[in-house]
């Protein structure tokens, strides 16, 4: 069934892939295509039919999944679509890697028992309401009365999955997610294949991505699926950006790139943000570079602004809600150190940054990208793409432009993207030059094959093990104590958990009880930091008052009772060696009955 669910996925891109694919790409740049027009599809179908008011009932998705494989079938027919580029040896060696890069993916998730850190519980809540509504909700009720306007189109897209591959959420997210990561690989290889023109700096890219960089692996340990997702579509759209300037007006790239465009805006905004960077960049340079010929400029520019903007019309709906909705500041600052002092207090946010781009084996990745991208300003080639890869260095800097709400380190985690690419450029263009040195052909390949093996095998720990056991929050125990919680809890139960301090002045809970919520419908008194989202700020600020004071008890002292009472909490859900409450600080407590306990959870009833 699982491997039924990924090829309903993939019918979406099948279908457009068989009547306006390129019949002479590359197939893993085809295959590339054909995930990415299947994700960001699923985006805009799920967004009209909440516009419509219509629901995807068991029906409707056979309906749909027959009308793609038929549409797929009749495309592959009436053009006689075939893969005369198959028989190159090196796409055989590509569809291998990429299959190793699944099998590596899921490895490093097969510890997991739920999706891990503290996004995943909203991720996995918002699937199960889309589940429980049969397409995007207005909000979050019953479980939560905040109004939806997140961005979906991973959600969307795993809701299908699970409801296709008849699995539970948490292992659909996981399953889904890790080989969405991979495909990353297969985009990138797509974007550099597009701007150096060649098959092996591309493929130089996409191994490192694949084996070496800590992101985007890394998003696996904080549950970063939307920005994946996002991630995965982003080099694809920039490459058709780049390809459409030299394609003549093709109807077939305008489609596609305006597909692309929503569906990068539909699967998180960070993505969106980048894209739309890239898209100016890309526009003006393209304008200034040719100021005698500004007319033909403008002409050969036209089709990528006009499909740029089908996209954000195809996507603004839903931007409407984000910005009806959303409570966050949206503006642009300049952040630089006046005083002294200043400079010292950011010295903490430059440590972050510098860490999230390491460990070593991936800061010498970064130098030798900043040294390819400064050879390619120098020699002035692919100048566009040198301008982007250089305003997201900036972005990353705490002392430089910011973009509210998005901070550094969020720049900093998508950097891996011009990172690669440069660092696979200039790997494969040394062995080039010392292959003119030497007039000889092999060393260009030589010099990347042993570059790169000896990164893989710097990065192996990395690697193999990159979930970070700081953000693992379920364990056996919780899950079993999870199960017992839905089988002998009301529905309306509420329960105390322990908590802790998150970002923008929220909380969030320290183990199993944070997916109270999510994995058992349960209300908690910290229900994911998803409440932050609320338009309510009466709400929000009411439930971060009971999380910061549910940070700071320890005891049964009256403020607990308190608390309970002001919640109108029933339960106590507490983990042995996790959190300021602790499992012996209630014994003897009155109205505190025990009624579950295993070797780590102990779970508590409120008596009158």
């Amino acid at each position: 069934m699982t491997f039924l669910a990924f090829a309903v996925l993939l019918l979406p891109g099948v279908a457009w892939w068989a009547w306006l694919g390129k019949r002479d790409q590359d197939p893993l740049i085809s295959l590339t295509h054909i995930v990415s027009i299947s994700l960001s599809l699923i985006a805009i179908m799920a967004e009209g039919a909440f516009l419509l008011g219509v629901g995807f009932s068991t029906d409707s998705i056979i309906t749909l999944v027959v009308l793609f494989a038929g549409l797929a079938a009749a495309g592959l027919v009436k053009n006689k679509i075939n893969l005369p580029a198959m028989y190159h040896p090196h796409l055989w060696v590509g569809f291998a890697l990429f299959a190793l890069t699944i099998v590596l993916r899921l490895y490093q998730a097969r510890e997991l028992l739920l999706p891990n850190w503290v996004d995943s519980q909203h991720h996995y809540l918002i699937v199960r309401v889309i589940l429980e509504n049969k397409g995007l909700p207005e909000n979050l009720s019953p479980h939560l009365a905040t109004p939806f306007y997140y961005h979906y189109g991973f959600h969307a897209v795993t809701a299908l999955f699970t409801a296709v591959s008849r699995l539970e959420i948490g292992q659909a997210m996981l399953i889904l997610g890790q080989v969405l990561n991979a495909v990353i690989s297969l985009s990138i290889y797509t974007l550099a294949k597009t701007i150096w023109k060649k098959w092996q700096p591309a493929a130089v890219a996409a191994l490192l991505v694949s084996f070496v960089t800590r992101m985007p692996a890394y998003y696996l340990s904080w549950g970063r699926y939307t920005l994946t997702a996002g991630m995965l579509i982003l080099p694809v759209a920039i490459a058709l950006c780049i390809s459409l300037l030299e394609l003549n007006h093709s109807k077939r790239a305008f489609l596609t790139l305006a597909i692309l465009v929503a569906g990068v805006l539909l699967n998180h905004y960070l993505a969106g943000l980048v894209l739309g960077i890239f898209i100016l960049i890309f526009s003006l340079f393209t304008l200034l570079s040719r100021p005698q010929k500004f007319d033909k400029a403008f002409a050969d520019l036209l089709p990528i602004i006009t499909a740029s903007l089908a996209g954000l019309l195809l996507a603004l709906p839903w931007l409407m809600r984000l910005f009806q909705f959303s409570i966050s500041r949206k503006e642009i600052n300049l952040v630089l150190p006046v005083t002294t002092q200043a400079l010292f207090k950011t010295a903490d946010r430059w440590v972050y940054v510098w860490k999230l781009l390491g460990p070593l084996s991936n800061t010498m990745l970064l130098g030798l990208a900043v040294l390819g991208l400064i050879i390619a300003l120098v020699r002035r080639r692919n100048l566009t793409f040198a301008i982007w890869s250089f305003a997201l260095i900036l972005l990353t800097l705490p002392w430089a432009a910011r973009l509210t709400p998005f901070r550094e380190d969020h720049f900093a985690i998508i950097l891996f993207l011009p990172i690669t690419i440069w660092a696979g450029w200039l790997v494969w263009q040394s062995g080039c030059w010392l292959g003119k040195r030497l007039d000889r052909v092999w060393p260009a390949a030589a010099v990347s094959a042993v570059l790169v093996a000896m990164f893989i095998v710097w990065a192996y720990p990395l690697s193999s093990d990159i979930v970070n056991p700081v953000t693992v929050m379920v364990t056996q125990e919780d899950i079993e104590a999870l199960d017992w919680v839905k089988e002998n809890t009301p529905p309306n139960a509420r329960f105390y958990i322990n908590t802790a301090y998150w970002l923008n002045n929220t909380y969030r809970g320290v183990d199993g009880g944070g997916w109270l919520l999510p994995y058992t419908g349960r209300w908690a008194i910290v229900p994911t930091v998803f409440y932050g989202y609320a338009s309510d700020t009466d709400q929000v600020n009411q439930i971060r008052s009971y999380g910061e004071r549910a940070n700071a008890i320890s005891t049964c002292t009256e403020d607990f009772y308190t608390l309970l009472e002001e919640a109108n909490l029933s339960w106590v859900y507490l983990k042995r060696d996790v959190g300021a409450l602790q499992p012996q600080s209630l014994e003897g407590c009155p109205g505190i009955q025990e009624t579950y306990k295993n070797s780590k959870v102990t779970i508590y009833q409120i008596t009158p």
